[in-house]
């Protein structure tokens, strides 16, 4: 399987590889302060030192290390403007199985394009080869569970008390026959 982070293109998006900048203004604010868990919501700035340190040896090292962990990695581009990224983790062979990550700063939350970027990179995750994809999300995140939902994943399991020791986790699974037969009636 060829783990380059390609160029990907929807209607109003564009995903490649980008650069220490961009994942700097996406990951401007805490995610994990952002998702609402616990009925707490807060604009807190990231602490980006590991962003930098990612970037020591400039894009391509970062990229060519994504290569060799199997780690896909698109920063999602509105008009050339950074505005979220979509990672996989977690390959499991075997399975064929990889885990998603979606991040959409929240400027640009409520527009659909968490859904439109990730209807690409599921297509193309599909067509190289894997038949699961796995993503999560913290009890409270209505925004993930809503996302997941509309894309067609169905429910896989559950952490317990996983996140920050009090919040369950909610595992979403996509199987690539569920994803294929679903694919035209997906409104973006």
């Amino acid at each position: 399987m060829n783990y380059e982070t390609s160029i990907l293109e929807s209607k109003r998006l564009k995903l490649m590889k980008g650069c220490e900048e961009d994942f700097l203004k996406v990951y401007e604010y805490d995610f994990s302060k952002l998702q609402n868990v616990d009925n707490t919501f807060e604009y807190v700035k990231s602490d980006n030192d590991k962003i930098k340190k990612c970037f020591k040896k400039g894009k391509e090292s970062y990229y060519k290390k994504c290569e060799k962990a199997h780690i896909f990695d698109w920063i999602i581009y509105l008009d050339d403007n950074a505005i979220g990224n979509v990672l996989t983790t977690d390959e499991d062979i075997n399975n064929k199985s990889v885990t998603l990550l979606i991040n959409i700063h929240p400027n640009y939350w409520n527009k659909g394009y968490a859904t439109e970027s990730s209807v690409e990179v599921l297509d193309t995750l599909f067509k190289i080869g894997y038949d699961n994809i796995i993503c999560n999300y913290v009890d409270g995140n209505e925004k993930a569970r809503r996302v997941l939902n509309k894309l067609g994943f169905k429910p896989y399991g559950i952490d317990k008390d996983a996140y920050k020791g009090k919040c369950d986790i909610y595992k979403m699974i996509l199987e690539k026959e569920d994803w294929l037969s679903r694919t035209s009636k997906i409104k973006l």
